[in-house]
């Protein structure tokens, strides 16, 4: 049989050849095959027609763990009937599950919503020809918001604000943001320059 032997013996246990098709030391190992086949059986040996399909019945036979079973039924989708009732019930208890997981709104901090403080904002340029301030009351727009120039050289602009701390600087003919030299607190503006910080209470600021 040569190098087919191996592929012989595969064969066989496929049913596809027979023993007496065999060389005789594979046929002693189909006969082994046959004995413990019988084992199994716990009878007569007798060998079916594919042996492999004998083991793999064995093998099927064996109870499943529960845990299998279990799953195996949960998986398995089954027609759900519901009467009216049953079906209030459900789509009730849905809406609930779905109030419940909704987010709600949050309380936002107590602030004086609506009061706003007359703000004066001063800057003395004399040689500028346009002045105007920006900061977060003006979402840093780079036009801000344009100021008046005094006889005096001074800019003003004024600007109601709401109570707290807000941060600002001049706009210098529209290119330098120069910080509030006035101002009692500068802060980093995080790209080298400063900012100016106010605080505006409920009274008037300047």
């Amino acid at each position: 049989m040569g190098s087919s032997e191996p592929g012989d013996l595969s064969r066989y246990l496929d049913g596809e050849l027979s023993k007496a098709d065999l060389p005789e030391h594979l046929r002693q190992e189909a006969e082994a095959f046959e004995r413990i086949i019988g084992s199994l059986d716990r009878g007569p040996a007798k060998l079916p027609r594919s042996v492999r399909g004998a083991v793999m019945e064995r093998v099927r036979a064996i109870p499943a763990p529960w845990w299998r079973r279990a799953w195996t039924w949960f998986a398995t989708p089954r027609p759900l009937r519901l009467s009216p009732l049953h079906g209030t019930l459900a789509l009730a208890a849905l809406i609930a599950v779905l109030l419940v997981a909704l987010p709600k709104p949050q309380a936002g901090p107590q602030t004086s919503t609506g009061v706003r403080v007359a703000t004066r904002f001063i800057y003395l340029e004399p040689n500028a020809t346009r002045v105007s301030v920006t900061g977060e009351f003006a979402n840093w727009d780079p036009a801000g918001i344009p100021m008046r120039r005094g006889a005096d050289g001074n800019w003003v602009a004024e600007i109601d604000l709401p109570p707290g701390l807000h941060h600002y600087v001049f706009v210098v003919d529209g290119t330098r943001w120069a910080p509030d030299p006035n101002a009692s607190s500068q802060v980093d503006d995080g790209f080298g320059l400063k900012n100016s910080v106010l605080l505006v209470t409920g009274s008037r600021s300047s």
